[in-house]
């Protein structure tokens, strides 16, 4: 068997380092579950919501994604929001709690609730302006139902900066599935992170689980990386 530690380094200890990288290409910036139901008032949020709002507030996520937001306006790449519906069909898995918890506090059906609009809506804190897309996904991943496959295509884009609340449940599985379509992914991880219950799934996704599929570094990293205008 090869020895790769000298072409991966952490590949003995797992100790993962962000490496020399650069863009390719038109990246586009991807943020996820921002809405006014998870993010904004917890309504539909898979955590206490009185614990999801101090972790965001300590770790300043919302103005770590707004410097992100920033810079790709500056440099005209693109920006899509994404918002999830959570229970379009009446139907959820049986088990999990993000199921369970849809079931008693997610309203049914799709932007034709009005409930349900309102709580798909990007939180104002964020800062969308009225050109920038929001696309609406169902499931548990950002394509499911959404277009944002063929919305990313126009712009050749096949690299994503992904974001969003929260690490170890909407980033990990948006970061399994963007890849799953050869999209190449990067997740600047103070931009994001989880309240104090979930703290340790955070903190194993993003320092080893998510380095099996992307890159994991800083916001200041990618602003650094992002081509010129």
């Amino acid at each position: 068997m090869a020895d790769l530690e000298d072409k991966i380094p952490g590949w003995t200890t797992g100790e993962w380092e962000v490496p020399e990288w650069k863009f390719d290409a038109t990246p586009a910036l991807v943020i996820n579950h921002m809405q006014m139901g998870i993010a904004g008032s917890g309504e539909m949020s898979g955590a206490p919501y009185s614990q999801e709002k101090e972790a965001m507030d300590a770790l300043n996520t919302i103005e770590k994604q707004k410097q992100l937001i920033a810079a790709f306006r500056e440099r005209k790449l693109p920006i899509v929001f994404m918002s999830v519906v959570p229970d379009p069909i009446g139907y959820l898995p049986k088990w999990g709690f993000i199921f369970e918890m849809s079931k008693f506090t997610a309203p049914k059906g799709h932007l034709n609730n009005l409930k349900l609009a309102e709580l798909c809506e990007v939180m104002p804190e964020v800062g969308r302006l009225p050109e920038e897309p929001l696309l609406y996904h169902t499931g548990t991943c950002p394509m499911t139902g959404s277009h944002l496959n063929e919305y990313l295509r126009q712009f050749g884009v096949r690299e994503i900066v992904l974001t969003g609340w929260t690490a170890h449940s909407t980033l990990y599985n948006s970061i399994v599935q963007l890849t799953n379509n050869w999209y190449s992914v990067v997740v600047p991880k103070d931009a994001s992170g989880a309240p104090e219950r979930d703290k340790d799934c955070a903190d194993i996704v993003l320092r080893k689980m998510m380095r099996m599929w992307g890159l994991v570094t800083t916001v200041d990293d990618v602003i650094a990386h992002l081509p010129n205008k």
